[in-house]
């Protein structure tokens, strides 16, 4: 089966429609909400086991497929951002928690990189390179080298998503509603803009090192330019679909525009994430159809999340010694971060609510994260095992209390509601007529 990259691909994506029905119910009830147990299920099929099912080199020849899957999800992103929009203040304050907690992380984490891995120090042209101190014999100072900035970052983006499908699985499973539920889903969906945002920074930072000598272009100028790529292929949409009605034509439109924008990403050296949130952004904005399409594509998130977290599965490989320090301290650094910015950006952003203690309902991360993951690691193959890790890893303990920290800050800001009681009052038997 690894030698037929057909067959593995036609069995994957059969499984993800056949296992996204059956075990829906069953994660929910576990606790599963982010999909963490497809990434396992993928580990369980991929070259770490003993049986062999699917190579590396198997995966690597369904890099198209795995870009494709990416630059959908980007693009979805996108179109979802417009409804959080329209409510401007919960979307700041999703938007500065995000970005709280991805700077902490990224200082966190870019800390223990250098230190666990010193050939960092070696780097001839770091990012920063400022003295700060000197004792006569040793001068210290604040160091920071191109590789581990972009990883850092890279992390923090990933560490800055909070999972839109726990918030909908308790809105279906608690019926809960309400404002608190809109301000929990602006703000993941804020967040999850800001992720891929700053994931497209990064890897345009890096891209923009290596390309410096040919192009002559600043990282600013490589943002922008990928940026505008993205928002032409949006554009495009919108003039080639113009008054159509057709749902199929709609799907072939957007499937096309998503190709296209991720080939100009992988020729970019970008994610196609970035550039296809990028282009689900401006069809949101540009196109009458942004709705209706958003609606349809929404149907096809549940497989597309399974798929990629099973190539994120297949794609993970442990890390060693003291490499492990870096996912712990990604932990412990999210959930804390997330508790304490939630808080500020709510409290100062949003007004008229009593509703700030809101950070225990981001804590679980969804298949975005993952993804973001998955896509560093292709363009990245000496360092993705770090970032797979390092997301992975903290997923699966997550998982074991969000659940239950949504549920509480749901409950305490009352939109989860009682159920009534019904009382059938008992009935007199109905008497025979009287001769």
């Amino acid at each position: 089966m690894s030698d037929n990259p057909t067959l593995v691909l036609v069995s994957l994506i059969v499984f993800a429609f056949v296992i996204s029905r059956l075990l829906h119910r069953y994660a929910e009830r576990v606790a599963l909400v982010s999909g963490i147990e497809y990434a396992v299920v993928g580990v369980l099929i991929g070259p770490l086991m003993p049986w062999d099912l699917v190579t590396a080199e198997t995966l690597q020849s369904l890099d198209l497929l795995v870009t494709l899957l990416l630059g959908l999800l980007g693009f979805m992103v996108g179109l979802r951002a417009r409804e959080a929009l329209s409510r401007f203040e919960d979307f700041l304050a999703g938007s500065v928690s995000a970005l709280l907690v991805a700077l902490s992380v990224s200082v966190v984490t870019l800390t223990l990189i250098q230190w666990v891995q010193p050939i960092h120090f070696q780097d001839p042209a770091p990012l920063l390179d400022i003295p700060v101190w000197t004792d006569g014999v040793r001068l210290y100072g604040l160091w920071a080298s191109k590789d581990a900035v972009w990883l850092a970052l890279s992390l923090g983006a990933a560490a800055a998503i909070a999972s839109t499908t726990a918030i909908e699985s308790a809105v279906e499973r608690w019926r809960a509603e309400g404002p608190p539920v809109n301000l929990l889903r602006d703000m993941a969906i804020a967040g999850q803009v800001m992720a891929i945002l700053l994931f497209g920074l990064a890897l345009a930072g890096d891209r923009a090192v290596e390309a410096a000598g040919g192009y002559g272009l600043s990282l600013v100028e490589w943002a922008l330019l990928t940026a505008a790529a993205g928002a032409i292929t949006g554009m495009m949409f919108t003039i080639f679909i113009g008054g159509a009605e057709d749902d199929l034509r709609l799907y072939l439109a957007a499937i096309g525009v998503v190709i296209f924008a991720a080939g100009i990403g992988a020729a970019l050296g970008v994610s196609p994430l970035f550039v296809n949130l990028i282009a689900g952004l401006t069809v949101a904005a540009t196109s009458a159809h942004g709705q209706r399409l958003r609606l349809n594509l929404d149907r096809m998130g549940r497989p597309i999340a399974i798929l990629l977290l099973v190539f994120a599965g297949i794609a993970w490989r442990p890390v060693t010694g003291w490499l492990w320090l870096i996912p712990a301290a990604y932990l412990v650094t999210r959930v804390g971060a997330r508790l304490l910015a939630s808080r500020f950006a709510v409290s100062t952003f949003v007004h008229g609510t009593e509703f700030r203690r809101v950070g225990g309902g981001l804590i679980g991360q969804g298949s975005l994260a993952a993804a973001i993951a998955l896509s560093y690691a292709q363009g990245h193959p000496d360092r993705g095992h770090i970032m797979l890790t390092a997301v992975l890893v903290p997923m699966v303990l997550t998982d074991l209390f969000a659940v239950r920290t949504l549920r509480r800050v749901l409950a305490n800001a009352g939109a989860i509601r009682p159920r009534a009681v019904v009382h059938v009052e008992a009935q007199d038997p109905p008497q025979e007529p009287t001769p």
